[in-house]
């Protein structure tokens, strides 16, 4: 990806939003990226050509759009993307972030990324880790339960409660965020555990 871009563009929601509405896309973004997390947070791997794919499908299109002024080389971003959020997921400083509009976004519109971006979360785990989860530990398997139940959370919200709407967006969206390292890091053990000497 070219330096205009930079590596902060993977986590920037219009970024993300500018090539859905490019490839005319109907899917949400935030779903995507949950559903990458998801993936990866129960232990698959993908390879480039594989990642591709899920993003092309999600994207509904065969053939990826060239990079504009406006928009970056799709191929080439979604590569790094795939980089970006396993780093986030792996970092030891807790540094992933969920892909959500920005804090000036109408709550609503929040609320619908987040539990877009929690489905696709669900969606990707389930895709590698359903037999795993059925035998996980407990707090897993009910923080799982709590991603199912926000994941069906509605989008009308009463605008004008703004104080305490920002104060449950907070609670829930680190929630999220938290409760997806957790998954991760009891899914990557093996991976994560240095070698004896």
């Amino acid at each position: 990806m070219g330096e205009h871009w930079g590596a902060s563009a993977t986590s920037n929601f219009e970024t993300w939003a500018n090539i859905y509405v490019r490839h005319g896309a109907f899917n949400h973004p935030a779903e995507l990226h949950g559903a990458l997390a998801g993936q990866l947070a129960a232990g698959e791997r993908l390879s480039a050509s594989e990642w591709e794919s899920v993003a092309a499908d999600h994207l509904g299109t065969e053939n990826f759009l060239p990079g504009d002024q406006q928009s970056p080389d799709a191929r080439e971003f979604f590569a790094v993307v795939y980089e970006d959020v396993l780093t986030g997921l792996q970092s030891e400083q807790m540094q992933f972030r969920l892909l959500l509009p920005d804090d000036e976004a109408p709550m609503g519109e929040r609320l619908f990324a987040l539990s877009a971006w929690t489905r696709g979360f669900l969606e990707g785990m389930a895709r590698v880790g359903g037999e795993r989860l059925a035998t996980a530990p407990e707090d897993i398997r009910e923080l799982i339960q709590d991603f199912v139940a926000i994941s069906q959370v509605e989008d009308d919200v009463d605008e004008e409660d703004d104080a305490e709407n920002e104060a449950h967006w907070v609670e829930i969206s680190e929630f999220v965020r938290v409760g997806a390292l957790t998954v991760f890091t009891e899914f990557n053990r093996a991976a994560a555990a240095p070698s004896l000497h």
